[in-house]
């Protein structure tokens, strides 16, 4: 799988890794709180413990969820905006009509309509890359030679 990289700025990349690592960070250390009093087991097991301090943790574990979530979304609407603003710069190019296409590279009369014919063509340029000639390329037949049926043994495999 081909992923596309893209640089990014030494600033943006130190905010992306602090980001990361603080996430991982409160996820281990909200695993550690739940998991370590759940493993002692010198007080027996915890089957009389109120539901409410069930449900006490697992609000913490929501809000911080509802935080998560709304950093995410601001933080993706954010890049929608910019990226709204880069995409109005690159904004696509007028395009050149046929005259001004051959002006640019230096197409000789009927060269164009020569290019736009299917077919193999052979591009000659100049120095100053503008297109000195065109030409047809032409296929040299090859003879093939024909193949010989030659009885003989069959091998074993084994």
């Amino acid at each position: 799988m081909n992923l596309i990289r893209t640089s990014q700025r030494p600033v943006m990349w130190a905010i992306d890794v602090f980001l990361t690592l603080m996430a991982w960070a409160g996820l281990i250390i909200l695993l550690v709180r739940g998991l370590v009093p759940m493993l002692e087991t010198h007080g027996g097991p915890r089957l009389d413990a109120p539901i409410f301090a069930a449900l006490n943790t697992l609000q913490i574990y929501l809000w911080i969820a509802v935080f998560n979530a709304v950093l995410l979304i601001s933080w993706a609407r954010y890049q929608q905006r910019r990226g709204k603003r880069f995409a109005q710069r690159r904004a696509a190019g007028k395009a050149l009509s046929d005259k001004g296409l051959s002006e640019s590279f230096s197409l000789a009369e009927g060269e164009l309509e020569q290019l736009r014919r299917p077919g193999v063509l052979v591009i000659h340029n100049d120095q100053d890359g503008g297109v000195r000639e065109v030409t047809a390329h032409v296929s040299r037949e090859v003879e093939r030679v024909g193949l010989k049926l030659v009885r003989g043994r069959v091998k074993e495999v084994g």
